[in-house]
């Protein structure tokens, strides 16, 4: 990847109740597209819908390849956003088995929400998760983000929490503001960002350009995702 390409990324990042929750991510670059759907639910485990050699979007946000549809609708102008998804996904047992091969069950898999907010990038989530037979009702809040990158800034460590108390309210921590406890496997266990513990519900790992560690927390205060792009240096805290 050119040093200096510029692509331009949608997310949304939401959490229900019980350990539900969904990290979306579309990626424009020039000559081609990513995209990233990790979906956590405690009936259907982790389901991975990836792909780093899409062609390029169509209109912007729409995905269509073989065995993935992914489309953004902003139906009202930073206010609402409807997102569809139908893919062929991957359950994995083990967050690590996306380092080897992303093996697993492949099972149909998908979502159908919707993401409402007045102001900023919080607001709430309310729709539908799909994977194989299990239908999960999503009613949760999740964070939006519409943004350009140069370069790629997954190839360098940073950390990145992102939580909300409510639909409309929520914080976001950076490098030095959260501290990871991981395990042997350089995974986390235990994430603390501005003060605030939260313990871990689910996590996936991306094998972009170096490691990154999507996990989904759950606190008293609020519940959201860490996004951990660990560079090419070892795990750690």
């Amino acid at each position: 990847m050119p040093a200096q390409e510029r692509g331009e990324v949608w997310s949304l990042a939401f959490a229900g109740p019980d350990a539900t929750g969904g990290f979306l991510r579309l990626v424009r670059w020039p000559d081609r597209a990513w995209f990233w759907g990790y979906l956590v639910a405690p009936v259907i485990g982790l389901v991975v819908v990836r792909d780093h050699d899409l062609a390029p979007v169509r209109g912007r946000t729409v995905v269509r390849a073989d065995g993935l549809w992914f489309e953004l609708v902003e139906e009202t102008p930073g206010e609402h956003w409807t997102v569809g998804l139908e893919a062929f996904g991957v359950r994995l047992d083990d967050p690590l088995d996306a380092e080897r091969g992303e093996r697993g069950e492949r099972l149909p898999a998908g979502l159908d929400v919707e993401w409402e907010t007045g102001a900023g990038p919080y607001g709430a989530v309310h729709g539908v998760l799909l994977a194989g037979a299990s239908r999960v009702d999503v009613d949760g809040t999740g964070a939006f983000e519409h943004t350009t990158v140069t370069g790629d800034p997954w190839a360098g460590a940073w950390r990145r929490v992102t939580w909300q108390r409510d639909p409309t309210e929520g914080a976001t921590a950076r490098d030095d503001a959260v501290t990871i406890d991981v395990d042997g496997a350089g995974l986390p266990v235990a994430v603390e960002a501005d003060g605030v513990s939260f313990v871990v519900a689910a996590t996936a790992v991306v094998p972009a350009t170096a490691r990154v560690v999507l996990t989904l927390l759950e606190a008293p205060a609020g519940r959201g995702w860490l996004e951990w792009a660990q560079g090419p240096a070892a795990p750690g805290r």
